[in-house]
């Protein structure tokens, strides 16, 4: 398991918020309805100008969807996983990396070039490496992963849209359908937000 950044500890409630914000500043219309956020065309157009994050692809070996590198200010996407053809599976997995990467890029960006900053001030050496943790040894809370993956449901899922879809008894098909995600994001969801209640199939 890749060791990763301990990042400034991030309440659930303080990422949904942020994610909500994002929604609200480019797509207001899904808060107020039941539909998929344009994950796409956000990570395409919007982002360089919301974060100073240029969105860019990159060859990855497998397993590897995305990264962002906050010395260069790029977002990558595995070119492999842009080319989904027809197979809506992956399609539906590259809006979620792309939304989890823009969680990245407003959650992390700004604290780890800080973090370099504040570091080089010591060291005086460029080349010096931020230290790093097995994700094991930190609290959710404090995990860039977790909180970018946390944004990501919250972009895509907004909590009281996917409630309301819940009151409506909606099967999952139509939530996968609705939302744009893969079967598997919706359970995630659902756990996040401590929902045990089945979902009807068919």
């Amino acid at each position: 398991m890749a060791n990763v950044l301990k990042v400034r500890p991030r309440s659930a409630k303080e990422i949904e918020r942020i994610a909500s914000e994002v929604i609200r500043g480019f797509q207001p219309e899904a808060l107020r309805k039941l539909s998929s956020f344009e994950v796409e065309d956000f990570f395409e157009f919007e982002l360089k100008n919301k974060t100073d994050v240029e969105p860019d692809t990159k060859d990855y070996p497998d397993g590897i969807d995305g990264c962002t590198d906050f010395e260069e200010m790029k977002c990558y996407i595995s070119r492999s996983l842009m080319e989904y053809g027809d197979c809506e599976i992956t399609r539906r997995r590259l809006r979620a990396t792309q939304a989890h990467e823009i969680g990245h890029c407003f959650l992390h960006v700004e604290d780890a070039r800080r973090s370099r900053e504040f570091q080089q001030k010591f060291t005086n050496d460029s080349r010096s490496a931020l230290e790093r943790y097995n994700p094991d040894d930190l609290k959710a809370y404090e995990n860039p992963e977790w909180q970018a993956w946390r944004f990501a449901s919250a972009l895509l899922m907004p909590e009281h849209c996917i409630k309301r879809a819940l009151e409506c008894n909606w099967k999952e098909q139509w939530i996968r359908d609705t939302f744009d995600v893969n079967p598997a994001f919706i359970y995630v969801r659902l756990r996040e937000l401590k929902i045990s209640r089945p979902l009807r199939k068919g």
